[in-house]
């Protein structure tokens, strides 16, 4: 696939991962993913180079995985370690091997070169601290390209139209965007000023009239979006320690290939209303996935146009401006990485 490498994925959510060896598809590639005899997460390449076995079907024998066809034993750094018979190991008989972290409550893993790890993981100052409760999200797979799933995730302006039964708000829709750009980081944003809270906000926020929201989508180069939600009472003031008041979410979405047509999606939320509810978890976990699949549905048939079928050349707007800035963004860091 013709995608970047060097940068941290997620790979699962955590509690996915365990001494029983988990098959994800990743990059197009089959991968398997266990814990060692530490909890330390493990990321292999699936694929026996015997004779083809797939690893997943085998065991974690303390910290190596055993092939389920001839017991041979791969250790975390892909290299084969013990061979049923045999004394000699050939070089050859070894497996990829992706470095990996845990952070948000996911296993990240770094599918290329790993000299050219210069940081951890993402996280964030809210994930754990006080008053901000953590919902961590079924993970899904979008039917689509990850260039369509995060082309969605710069594009605020989508969620009064197909969103109209969630999060959308039709007085929304009319209002311009602001795009700003960094290094690693593209951001689209908003303010609705006097608008009636959207449903979500109705039912948690407790807002008795109008209210200033906001939309925040910042998209961490080149598969990490952060959208930072919420709304005020009219005319209050806006800064963090107000809307840290108020009603506010952090939803992260980690992005990663599954293949050319497909598309890992680990999601969380962080929120500063209901503490530790765990049926406000529940139904918050209901309402995005049912935003989700909105999202799902319509991607889903534009990448049977776009991505399998044929399709004529896209005609952008003035409220693509997120999308324009990350495709040239994502562009320059693959021509980048490719010419090293």
């Amino acid at each position: 696939m013709n995608w970047i490498r060097d940068a941290w994925y997620a790979v699962a959510r955590a509690d996915e991962i365990s001494a029983k060896p988990l098959a994800r598809t990743l990059f197009g590639a089959p991968m398997v993913l266990f814990r060692d005899s530490a909890g330390a997460a493990v990321v292999l390449s699936e694929v026996c180079p015997h004779k083809s076995a797939p690893l997943s079907l085998g065991e974690v024998v303390g910290d190596h995985i055993q092939c389920p066809y001839h017991g041979l034993m791969f250790e975390r750094s892909g290299a084969c370690v013990h061979v049923p018979g045999q004394q000699q190991i050939p070089a050859s008989l070894r497996v990829a091997s992706w470095p990996c972290a845990e952070s948000l409550g996911l296993v990240w893993a770094w599918p290329g070169e790993p000299a050219r790890i210069t940081d951890a993981p993402p996280g964030h100052a809210r994930h754990g601290a006080a008053g901000w409760t953590c919902l961590h999200g079924t993970p899904l797979i979008f039917p689509a390209a990850i260039e369509r799933v995060l082309d969605n995730l710069v594009d605020p302006a989508h969620t009064s139209f197909v969103h109209r039964r969630t999060i959308g708000g039709s007085d929304a829709a009319d209002v311009p965007l602001q795009v700003s750009e960094s290094a690693d980081q593209i951001v689209v944003q908003r303010w609705i000023d006097g608008s009636e809270p959207v449903p979500v906000m109705r039912r948690h926020g407790r807002f008795e009239a109008k209210v200033d929201r906001w939309q925040v989508y910042a998209l961490h180069l080149p598969n990490l979006s952060v959208v930072d939600f919420g709304a005020v009472p009219a005319g209050t003031a806006r800064d963090e320690a107000s809307r840290d008041r108020h009603y506010r979410t952090y939803s992260f979405a980690a992005l990663t290939p599954r293949d050319a047509h497909s598309t890992h999606y680990f999601w969380l939320v962080l929120r500063n209303f209901a503490p530790g509810d765990a049926a406000v978890s529940a139904e918050m976990e209901a309402a995005y996935l049912a935003t989700f699949a909105e999202d799902m549905e319509l991607l889903e048939r534009i990448e049977k146009i776009r991505g399998v079928g044929e399709a004529p050349p896209e005609t952008l707007l003035a409220i693509d401006g997120g999308t324009v800035r990350l495709r040239r963004a994502l562009a320059a860091r693959l021509a980048e990485e490719t010419q090293r």
